[in-house]
């Protein structure tokens, strides 16, 4: 039999927080004085009940209980214990007839039993040994609280770096943005606008968040290329002549040259959209002249979305349309702009939340005063000149009018 120390048995028991629970008063008085010689904290109780009440209002790491006893029995307590703290050590205190619990217990997870009468040196040892169990439950514990900790301060700083990385992308399409702006300072709110439309498409298409997150950051950059347009021909406010058209087109192949070459997924978006904005579903776009599903997706939804915004918008050579005429435009048709031009599927979603696009284009203008500007179109129909659609514009300032006329 191995021998206690017992002065090591009570630098061992010093923190350790212990519970006995005792129906016989003699036995509990004299067992809690030989208990105290060892442990700093030692609570007693009658009973099962008051037992199972005073460890749920404090903290104790081994718990010691008789069996039978009045009111609630050691076996209800401990099977009530367990379930609130599976690591807390428990010694049953039992005599020989009762027995027939033991393999009730040892399934709720009893971690020691001693006979009645205690022996004191078998007793010591199972102190001893329970000790080590609950210092070893400890530093289980704080293990997992420690790891706990490092990894949500590895997953902190992990966030922190990823935040400041995709801050970081997002300032640069800013500023690459801009550099564009200070060719054509009009298409601005334009290219801001793109990076608005395009993701709320692709989500209403049902695509990833990865994908929806990654064109919000490439589609403002789909006419960076137009840094290398010649200021005649870019600010021009009339019509392209072919041979400035053919330059304004190579744009594209521009700002692919740009970007090209990067591991990045969201970089290489943005080199796509920048090369196949411009494509078109029948064949006819540029610059590869690229037809259908041969169109990468980010290309056809940003396609979509230039067009509408690119007919709301004033530019040097015309005015910008309304919401109504620019729908119709792209869902019948002017002689420029054909719904075959489109992805049917993607139209079709774009047609679903056409009121989203309104929105988003008025409420990001450059400045909250602009007001979108009338535009009407004549529609000739059985010899009758019908005004086919025309929009009251309210202008802030009480009992002001607005002549149409």
């Amino acid at each position: 039999m191995i021998m206690v120390n017992v002065k090591e048995l009570k630098d061992s028991a010093r923190d350790i927080r212990v519970l006995y629970v005792e129906d016989d008063k003699e036995l509990r008085i004299n067992t809690a004085r030989l208990l105290a010689t060892f442990f700093e904290h030692v609570s007693t109780a009658p009973n099962g009940r008051e037992g199972l009440s005073m460890f749920k209002e404090g903290q104790y790491d081994l718990v010691l209980t008789d069996i039978n006893m009045p009111i609630m029995n050691g076996v209800k307590m401990t099977e009530r214990i367990k379930q609130l703290d599976r690591k807390v050590v428990v010694i049953v205190v039992s005599a020989h007839d009762e027995s027939s619990y033991l393999l009730e217990l040892i399934n709720m997870g009893v971690d020691f039993f001693v006979l009645k009468p205690l022996d004191l040196k078998i007793f010591l040892e199972t102190l001893n040994k329970a000790i080590l169990m609950v210092h070893h439950a400890n530093l289980e514990e704080r293990y997992k609280k420690d790891l706990e900790h490092t990894v949500q301060l590895r997953t902190t700083e992990l966030t922190d770096a990823l935040q400041t990385v995709k801050d970081l992308s997002n300032e640069l399409v800013q500023r690459l943005t801009s550099a564009a702006e200070l060719r054509d300072s009009e298409t601005g709110m334009h290219n801001h606008r793109l990076g608005i439309y395009a993701p709320r498409l692709a989500d209403a298409l049902g695509m990833p968040k990865h994908f929806v997150e990654a064109i919000a950051f490439a589609a403002p950059l789909h006419d960076i290329g137009k840094i290398g347009i010649w200021d005649n021909i870019l600010m021009k406010p009339g019509n392209l002549d072919p041979a400035e058209l053919e330059i304004m087109k190579t744009h594209t192949l521009t700002g692919a040259s740009i970007l090209s070459g990067s591991k990045y997924y969201q970089i290489q978006m943005t080199e796509t959209i920048a090369l196949t904005h411009h494509e078109r579903w029948d064949g006819l776009g540029y610059p590869l002249g690229l037809k259908g599903d041969e169109i990468p997706i980010e290309g056809r939804i940003v396609a979509i979305c230039d067009q509408y915004d690119a007919l709301r918008s004033k530019r040097p050579y015309k005015q910008g349309f309304t919401h109504y005429r620019a729908m119709e435009i792209i869902t019948k048709g002017d002689g420029r702009t054909r719904p075959e031009f489109f992805d049917p599927q993607i139209l079709e979603k774009f047609i679903n939340i056409n009121l989203e696009f309104d929105d988003i284009f008025k409420s990001n203008q450059d400045s909250e005063h602009t007001i979108e500007p009338l535009t009407t179109y004549l529609d000739q129909k059985d010899g009758q000149i019908q005004l086919a659609n025309a929009e009251k514009i309210l202008v802030s300032g009480k009992n002001k009018k607005v002549n149409l006329g």
